[in-house]
């Protein structure tokens, strides 16, 4: 009897302390909680604001914790944000409320601007664990995400698809030299010339290279081995010095009219060359893009040439890879600069289009002539076939950096997002590969645009900056480049300097329109207003420039021109039409009958 009578009265005391906190926390009441934007705003990555709450006096103690359970909802979900805990050691004096001020912030994404922030107070007890809820409270609804509007080469269902990337070209001045590429072959492990039928190519081009007559102004020669030879550098440099003979050895036998031992003939050292290599496993037919990938990590890594083979030694095709294609790799290149007349623009577009449809292979032009051809045609299809016949004979700088131009403005225009992420994957290889022979501020640029594909734009700003440094010699380029840099700029939320950069740039409707953003978002509406003007001016097609005087028109409650210019904005974007209609931006007007017939 006695020991049923403890239980019970152990039972009724936990149901009386369970009231009594129950009751303390219902008379207490809901926190008290605010923050300092309402919509919230989207600055750089990420949506930042100041809360501030007090959690009325009695909740916090020994016997009970706080906490106060932010999310952003949105969607059919929810986004939990940093719990704040509170305790005992926040109290100021026992029995008094707690105030609370936490900056805070959540990363954005996409279909967030709709949603609301919201909060909920948790009181629990230390010693039984129970627990007690607040109601949600809504502290901000709706995010406004202005700075996206900044235009870095993307596009909308319904816009035209904006031209991307940096093409590198010849100087005028290169146009009048002709670099002949010819290769003499040695045996495996072996540098003695080398008569046989491998290297009768070598002798038929150089042949008739002396039969046009013409002077030859300088001869470069790099001696090469492949990965499967030892002692590279040794073996390399007397390949160049075997074939720099048979070239004066030849050109004495072929009767060359001018004085053979006068011809400035330059040995270059070269280091073990994964450019070629690279350009070997492209072309190495039977092995997937996983196994492919398997070469690059090894030949990217920072590690010795030797350790880098021996590592290639492990990937399974490389047995086969090295029978098949190694072999090329066992030469001197041999690059013969002549003095030639330029052949005419239309001689030039003649000889191009006619590789192009399949009646010549292309070798009968140069280099030169072929990135010459390559601008008079702007299709992409045409462009990719050109730069690949450089590559095959050439492998250039240029050759790589433009070809992987071409794939970056094909990848805009695929629908399947794996089909435009594995182009973009393979333009990024082309460009490094372009830097590795000669690092350019094109192809540093380029490779920024192919992060911005990706949506990555802290890589991106890296490689648009190195691209800028790069080009310090080139102003022309520079305010290229910073206009890219400068939309980059409105993404990482430096307007000022935005529009400082956007100041350097050509004054194109894109520029324009990102200068008036970078004003805008820096709360500078009078320069915003010119700089959209202009924009619209440059490109009255460009629904972009009008969308952004509409919102200068909503700062200054100008209802007439905001009507006006918001119709004209998404008369000429599908996407800003859409984008109109639940932009907090104009938040004020959604009610109005004129906005609704403006966005109709």
């Amino acid at each position: 009897m006695k020991y049923s009578f403890k239980i019970l009265m152990v039972c009724f005391s936990v149901f009386w302390v369970s009231c009594s906190t129950q009751s303390l926390f219902d008379k207490a009441g809901l926190p008290i909680v605010k923050v300092d934007k309402d919509p919230l705003v989207l600055h750089n990555d990420s949506v930042r604001f100041k809360l501030r709450a007090t959690i009325p006096a009695g909740l916090v103690s020994e016997e009970n914790n706080y906490t106060l359970l932010p999310e952003y909802q949105y969607g059919e979900g929810a986004l939990p944000l940093e719990e704040i805990k509170v305790d005992e050691s926040d109290l100021a004096g026992p029995g008094q409320a707690v105030e609370i001020i936490r900056n805070m912030s959540f990363p954005y994404m996409e279909g967030m601007d709709r949603g609301e922030l919201r909060i909920k107070g948790l009181m629990e007890e230390v010693e039984t664990g129970k627990a007690f809820t607040t109601p949600y409270m809504t502290l901000a609804t709706g995010i406004i995400s202005t700075v996206n509007l900044a235009r870095v080469g993307q596009f909308a269902p319904g816009e035209n698809i904006p031209e991307v990337g940096a093409y590198m070209s010849y100087d005028d001045d290169f146009m009048n030299m002709a670099a002949h590429e010819l290769n003499y072959y040695f045996s495996k492990n072996a540098a003695q010339a080398n008569p046989s039928s491998f290297n009768e190519d070598f002798v038929g081009e150089l042949k008739s290279l002396v039969e046009k007559g013409e002077e030859i102004n300088r001869i470069i020669v790099l001696g090469m081995a492949s990965p499967d030879e030892g002692d590279y550098n040794s073996l390399a440099a007397t390949r160049a010095q075997v074939a720099e003979q048979q070239v004066r050895v030849q050109l004495k036998k072929m009767g060359y009219e001018g004085d053979v031992e006068s011809i400035d003939i330059v040995l270059q050292r070269k280091e073990p060359d994964w450019l070629l290599f690279r350009h070997l496993l492209r072309t190495f037919e039977g092995i997937d893009m996983k196994e492919r990938d398997k070469y690059f990590d090894v030949i990217y890594a920072d590690d010795t040439y030797e350790s880098k083979v021996e590592q290639l030694k492990e990937i399974p095709s490389y047995n086969r890879f090295s029978k098949e294609k190694f072999g090329e790799m066992q030469l001197a290149k041999v690059m013969v600069m002549m003095a030639q007349d330029r052949r005419s623009d239309p001689e030039i577009s003649a000889m191009a289009n006619m590789y192009i449809n399949g009646t010549a292979t292309g070798d009968e032009l140069t280099e030169a002539e072929l990135a010459r051809a390559a601008t008079f045609n702007p299709g992409l299809k045409d462009k990719q076939l050109i730069y690949e016949a450089m590559l095959k004979k050439h492998g250039s700088a240029l050759a790589y950096n433009n070809l992987g131009v071409v794939y970056l403005n094909q990848a805009h225009r695929m629908i399947k997002i794996s089909d435009k992420n594995n182009k973009v994957n393979q333009a990024m290889r082309l460009f490094r590969m372009s830097n590795e022979i000669n690092e350019s501020p094109q192809a540093r640029h380029n490779m920024g645009q192919a992060y911005l594909m990706w949506g990555d734009y802290g890589a991106a700003y890296l490689e648009i900056s190195k691209a800028n440094a790069l080009a310090k010699d080139n102003p022309e380029f520079q305010r290229f480049n910073e206009g890219k840099r400068g939309a980059l700029d409105i993404i990482r939320g430096d307007y000022k300097l935005a529009t400082l950069r956007l100041d350097k740039a050509p004054e194109t409707a894109t520029n324009m329109f990102n200068k008036g953003l970078a004003y805008f978002l820096a709360e500078e509406y009078g320069q915003a207003a010119i700089a959209f003007e202009e924009s619209a001016l440059s490109n009255m097609e460009f629904g972009y420039a009008f969308y952004g005087l509409a919102l200068v028109a909503s700062q200054n409650s100008d209802e007439e021109r905001l009507y006006e210019n918001l119709k004209k904005a998404v008369q000429r974007s599908p996407y800003l039409k859409l984008r109109a209609a639940t932009d907090l931006e104009f938040r004020d007007y959604f009610e109005e009958q004129a906005y609704i017939e403006a966005i109709k």
